[in-house]
């Protein structure tokens, strides 16, 4: 894989509902503090993005059919989670 490659881990939100403005998908849980509702996002050059998808909408506001726009949003706390590392074991995790 080379460095300019970027790979988003989505999951099915479970508190999506149709109607409603939360995403359908979103990054996956962090299994390691499960009483923390923590996901697992994505480090791009050293920042910390959170990842989710919503319904894809054409320019008049109308759904497209299996569409999804992708939102990366830098973490609000990703100056705290300085100690988040990637790992180094040859998959596409990242551990905190």
């Amino acid at each position: 894989m080379d460095n300019e490659t970027i790979f988003i881990n989505l999951v099915k939100n479970p508190d999506w509902k149709p109607g409603s403005n939360l995403p359908v998908y979103v990054g996956p849980p962090n299994t390691k503090y499960p009483d923390k509702k923590w996901r697992i996002g994505a480090q791009i050059n050293g920042t910390w993005y959170n990842q989710a998808a919503f319904p894809a909408k054409d320019k008049e506001g109308n759904k497209i059919e299996g569409g999804l726009l992708i939102k990366l949003e830098p973490s609000k706390s990703s100056k705290k989670n300085d100690f988040a590392s990637t790992s180094s074991s040859g998959k596409d995790e990242y551990t905190f």
